[in-house]
C-alpha cells in the first residue's frame, strides 16, 4: 500500500511583503529537504496573502454607512464590516460577531478575513487570485528546479454541524484536483452515480493537520507520495466549486427559510 508522507516546512514570520517562491525555497534548504518530482506543495493561503501584503489597519479603513448598518446588526466593528462589503462574493446573513458570506467558491465567515497570527489592529485578507498564486508558483519550480509538481492553497473553514476548522482548498495547481468516480463500481458492484473525490481538499486536510492554527510557524508541507498524477496545467476555480443551484447544503436551508 502507498504511505503518503506530509513535510512540514518552518518559515520565519514576515511583516512585509516578500517573494514567496524564494522564500519557500530557502525554507526548504534550510531544513536540508529537497522539492522532488511529483511533490506536492500545500501552501497556506495566509502565507501567500502576506507576500502580496494583504494587511491592512482596521483603523485606516473608510467606513461607508452600509458598513454601519452591517455592523450593527453583526455586533462586530465597523471597520470589519467594510472590509467584508469589498471582499465578499456573495454574503448570507448577518449573525452576532460573523457575517456568512462565500469567497472563492467557499462558505466561510467574514470572507475569509483574520485577524488572528497578526498584531493587534490589523487584519489580513485572502491572496488577491489564489488560482494565478499556484499556477504561478507551479511554473517557476518547473522553470527553476525542473521538477513537476503540484500545488495547493490551503485555508481552514468551519464545517456545518461539527466542531473546529478543517483544511481546504481555496485553488490549485498541477493536478486534477477533483477525481470524477462516476461510472465506477463499488466493493459490491454497484455503480457509483454521483460520488466525486475532491482530492485538493483530501491534501488541505492532511497538510492542516501538520501546519496547525496557532504558533506553528508551518506555512508550507510537502506531501510526497500521493499517488496523484502531476499534469502540466493551472486548475480554474469552476474546476473546485458547485454552484448554489446543484448545491444540496444551500438548496436545503434556502428551502427551509422559504
Amino acid at each position: 500500500m502507498r504511505r503518503v508522507e506530509y513535510i512540514p516546512i518552518k518559515a520565519p514570520a514576515m511583516d512585509g511583503v516578500f517573494n514567496l517562491y524564494e522564500t519557500i525555497k530557502k525554507a526548504v534548504e534550510d531544513q536540508r529537504e529537497d522539492i522532488l518530482d511529483n511533490d506536492i506543495l500545500a501552501i497556506s493561503s495566509k502565507f501567500i496573502a502576506l507576500s502580496e501584503g494583504r494587511i491592512v489597519k482596521l483603523d485606516s479603513v473608510k467606513v461607508s454607512q452600509e458598513a454601519i448598518r452591517l455592523s450593527s446588526v453583526a455586533h462586530i466593528p465597523s471597520s470589519l464590516a467594510e472590509l467584508i462589503l469589498r471582499e465578499a462574493d456573495k454574503i448570507y446573513a448577518a449573525l452576532p460577531g460573523f457575517v456568512l458570506t462565500i469567497k472563492y467558491g467557499v462558505v466561510v465567515p467574514n470572507a475569509g478575513i483574520d485577524r488572528s497570527n497578526v498584531k493587534r489592529g490589523l487584519a489580513i485578507l485572502y491572496p488577491r487570485n489564489p488560482a494565478a498564486s499556484a499556477e504561478r508558483l507551479r511554473l517557476q519550480i518547473l522553470t527553476d528546479l525542473g521538477k513537476r509538481v503540484g500545488v495547493v492553497v490551503t485555508d481552514s473553514r468551519l464545517m456545518p454541524t461539527r466542531i473546529g476548522t478543517i483544511g481546504i482548498a481555496l485553488a490549485a495547481a498541477g493536478f486534477e484536483a477533483v477525481s470524477d468516480e462516476r461510472g465506477k463500481p463499488d466493493l459490491f458492484g454497484n455503480i457509483m452515480r454521483v460520488t466525486k473525490r475532491a482530492l485538493a481538499d483530501d491534501i488541505s486536510a492532511g497538510a492542516s493537520l501538520v501546519m496547525g492554527e496557532t504558533s506553528e510557524s508551518i506555512p508550507i508541507v510537502i506531501v510526497r507520495n500521493s499517488g496523484l498524477t502531476i499534469i502540466d496545467k493551472p486548475v480554474d476555480l469552476e474546476d473546485l466549486v458547485i454552484e448554489d443551484s446543484r448545491c444540496i447544503f444551500i438548496r436545503g436551508l434556502s428551502a427551509v427559510k422559504q
